[in-house]
């Protein structure tokens, strides 16, 4: 029996640990468009305020950059 699709399935999540706890990472697709998200614990403990928050999920090298125009340096960065 081949493999069928749910069609009200718009996209899967994975359940990952880190040393900062349980975070969930997956692709979600809507109107033929798909967006990576990851999905982290909510800090708060109201009974009104989500359990898992989900984000727009960024490349790795996108989140290390800098902002442009910024420099940081201290003076062991500066050469005499």
């Amino acid at each position: 029996m081949p493999f069928e699709k749910n069609p009200d399935e718009i996209g899967a999540l994975w359940l990952h640990a880190s040393a900062k706890g349980d975070y969930m990472t997956g692709e979600i697709t809507i109107g033929g468009v798909t967006q990576k998200v990851v999905c982290f614990h909510g800090k708060s403990t109201s009974p009104k305020a989500p359990t898992w928050n989900v984000l727009k999920s960024k490349p790795r090298s996108e989140m290390a950059t800098p902002p442009a125009g910024t420099f940081n340096a201290n003076d062991t960065d500066i050469e005499f």
